[in-house]
């Protein structure tokens, strides 16, 4: 009986064996591009790269804009929904987002200027790749008075003393609804 055992436990496992190694294979992660491939960088360049990400927090307008290369891409949804709605590249819409900031104007993405409080929390680098989460106090929406702790992060891409590619935690919300008229609740 128990060679019986063996050969069925054998014969299944020969039969469900093609189907594990395509299971497999649809939970192997894609191969990881970041940093980039082939990227060395010598402990001075990784900590220019991390300077570079980190100035991007310390100065506004021009002087953020010009931390940007003209070939930057944008991984955050909200932003790149405006540059296709405005027909813009993701740079343009980053220099006008960024011009408008520094003029004070509102652009109705949470682009103003970085709260007071807004510390680096963490920063890592390695390659071409910086990571740098903030720490916040937002307002809890429970009461006016009251207001909680809170964590973000950016990892930007540097080349050449330029950030290239940008990504967060950003998403997009779906639109909010108008209440139902009253006037037709009879």
């Amino acid at each position: 009986m128990l060679r019986f055992g063996s050969k069925l436990t054998t014969a299944l496992a020969l039969l469900l064996l093609p189907s594990f190694a395509t299971m497999a294979q649809d939970l192997t992660p894609p191969a990881q591009a970041n940093p980039a491939p082939g990227c060395k960088a010598s402990p001075a360049e990784v900590e220019a790269n991390r300077k570079v990400a980190m100035d991007f927090f310390r100065v506004s307008g021009e002087a953020r804009v010009a931390l940007l290369d003209p070939a930057y891409i944008q991984h955050n949804p909200l932003l790149v929904q405006r540059a296709q709605q405005e027909h813009l590249s993701d740079y343009e819409e980053a220099k006008s987002a960024f011009l408008a900031q520094a003029t004070g104007q509102v652009l109705g993405l949470g682009l103003g200027p970085t709260p007071p409080g807004n510390r680096f929390e963490i920063v890592t680098a390695e390659c071409d790749l910086v990571t740098i989460i903030h720490s916040g106090f937002r307002h809890d929406p429970t009461g006016q008075s009251k207001f909680y702790e809170a964590f973000t992060f950016d990892t930007f891409r540097v080349k050449g003393g330029k950030l290239v590619e940008h990504w967060d935690g950003a998403s997009l919300s779906a639109p909010s609804q108008a209440p139902a008229s009253t006037a037709n609740s009879r």
